[in-house]
């Protein structure tokens, strides 16, 4: 590598390993991640920051979110004047990924549902779609859990997947959330790999760009692998259907897209691609642009309406969005690889970085203006964005006109 390759992992490690470190100001106070007095002081010392000085863990995490997409827009840069190259790719997003899986999910709590949820399997003998975590009164995980009052909101397959992380975590609490965490880590290592075989085809020379647009973004890093929300085994299912496809493999593809339908039911999303492509032939980024118009109306459609969830008994209501559902539409716009668009998501993705602020500095979503600050943090990056690739384009009009 070169030596602005190698200054680059260094950079990249230093700012997820702070990311790392930071993230367990947010460990639950009722949790005891060890017993170690090494890691009881640090945990400790973190927890006064994240909980009993909250300012200062907000000023703290809006740094980060601005050094690391500041750095990462750098990165992009670099690759479309090919100034990196794939061998940094790899190592970069192979550091990135080792780091994070050592971060505690500090955003989110749903990975400690995944787990119980193959809890109830495997230890309670029973099923997560009739029974929910306040069934089991006496289980010590209740302490610092959230959404104990729901049933399982997945599919079937996910449920069996995550048996394999479950089992090879021994029983152990700690061992069991950092074999999840490496579970899901996997994918997104796996979806970077899909994303450039596909580039490979439908766009070599943007290949490495459009990769790097998903595999060292921000916040699919923190939402992916530090958070750990299985969005990111679902997005495996958007992509290999896709890879399949371009190479004829149509009903490999097909059985893909169902498997995924039985993990989260999003991935029905792509069946108008599969049957376009199977009776027309078009171009398939044509095709893919066409889905990804479908999941961004579904997206705001979710995120604004009451939908009921399939597998869930009692059903099951999403009425915001949350910065994780970026992986149902970001690895197609990384396949896309057009640049005012991948621009307009980057930007998108810097604002749902910040919706975290309320809860970092309040300590709960209940504060009023809480949602409003959240749609004006979400989407003034992108409006700004918007406008200024508009004007951009319309001097760029007015002067041909002008030379004309």
């Amino acid at each position: 590598m070169s030596s602005l390759e190698k200054t680059l992992l260094l950079i990249n490690f230093a700012i997820y390993s702070l990311l790392a470190v930071f993230s367990y100001s947010q460990v639950d106070l009722n949790l005891t991640i060890s017993k170690n007095p090494l890691v009881l002081n640090f945990v400790s010392f973190m927890q006064q920051i994240g909980y009993y000085n909250r300012p200062l863990s907000s000023i703290i995490y809006i740094l980060f979110i601005i050094t690391a997409f500041s750095f990462f827009a750098y990165n992009l840069l670099l690759f479309h004047k090919s100034k990196i190259g794939l061998r940094y790719l790899k190592f970069s997003l192979a550091l990135n990924t080792l780091v994070l899986i050592f971060a505690y999910p500090f955003l989110s709590a749903d990975i400690f549902n995944y787990l119980f949820d193959a809890k109830i399997i495997l230890k309670y003998h029973a099923s997560p779609y009739t029974h929910k975590p306040l069934d089991f009164p006496a289980d010590e995980w209740l302490r610092f859990m959230r959404w104990t009052h729901r049933f399982s909101p997945y599919g079937p397959i996910w449920l069996l997947g995550s048996l394999v992380p479950y089992l090879l975590g021994f029983g152990k609490f700690i061992l069991t959330l950092f074999t999840f965490k490496i579970f899901i880590a996997f994918f997104h290592i796996l979806n970077s790999f899909l994303i450039y075989k596909i580039l490979l085809t439908l766009d070599n020379k943007k290949a490495l760009f459009g990769t790097a647009f998903y595999a060292l973004n921000p916040l699919l890093l923190i939402e992916g692998v530090a958070n750990g929300h299985n969005d990111v085994v679902q997005a495996s299912f958007f992509l290999l259907p896709i890879l399949l496809i371009i190479y004829s493999k149509r009903l490999p593809a097909f059985l893909t897209l169902l498997l995924g339908a039985m993990i989260k039911y999003l991935s029905v999303m792509l069946l108008p691609l599969f049957i376009a492509d199977v009776i027309f032939r078009k171009k398939l980024r044509i095709l893919i642009l066409a889905t990804l118009i479908i999941i961004l109306v579904f997206t705001v459609i979710y995120s604004s309406f009451g939908i009921k969830v399939p597998f869930v008994n009692s059903g099951s209501t999403q009425v915001q969005f949350q910065p994780w559902y970026l992986f149902w539409s970001l690895p197609l716009i990384a396949i896309l690889n057009y640049i005012p668009l991948t621009l307009l998501t980057l930007a998108l993705a810097f604002g749902a970085s910040l919706r975290y602020l309320p809860y970092l500095y309040y300590g709960d979503w209940s504060h009023a203006g809480t949602i409003l600050f959240m749609e004006i943090i979400t989407l003034t990056p992108l409006i700004c964005l918007a406008l200024f690739l508009l004007l951009k384009k319309l001097k760029l009009l007015i002067k041909t006109d002008e030379v004309a």
